[in-house]
């Protein structure tokens, strides 16, 4: 017996984090579209860092609730998993960078940056949520649904 929990508990845990990292990105967006207009940058920066802690807290949850189920669903999800661990390299890689950005550099520029990665990330999400969130992959069986023959 297993510890993990169940397919549908995985799934009901990530959606809920996707939930609160909505809000969150959105909040940084409407925040770096103030810093646009000439607001100090501290209040982006130290959103940004909070962003990448709670971003890089649900990417570790993910890869324990969903990389398991999909390792053990042949024959594509070993395949999805791969895919999963790198795009969360990426992300993880994109919110370092940001959260390094120099105190010297534009302000601007930093708004501009952060806009671009909450867009992608909200983008992220989405397709996570359609193409490998969904009852149909992310499940208990070893049953494909629509399946015929052996």
């Amino acid at each position: 017996m297993t510890d993990r929990p169940s397919a549908e508990t995985a799934r009901r845990l990530v959606l809920e984090q996707h939930l609160g990292l909505r809000r969150l990105l959105m909040m940084g967006l409407a925040q770096a579209s103030e810093e646009h207009q000439e607001l100090p940058h501290e209040p982006l920066r130290a959103l940004v860092g909070e962003i990448q802690s709670v971003f890089v807290r649900h990417l570790t949850d993910e890869e324990g609730l969903i990389l398991p189920i999909l390792e053990n669903d042949l024959p594509l999800g070993p395949q999805r998993a791969e895919a999963l661990r790198e795009e969360h390299a990426r992300q993880r890689g994109e919110l370092e960078a940001l959260c390094a950005w120099p105190e010297d550099r534009s302000d601007r520029e930093l708004a501009t940056r952060f806009g671009r990665l909450a867009a992608a990330l909200l983008e992220d999400i989405t397709h996570e949520e359609r193409e490998v969130l969904t009852p149909d992959v992310i499940r208990d069986d070893g049953i494909a649904i629509d399946q015929s023959g052996g």
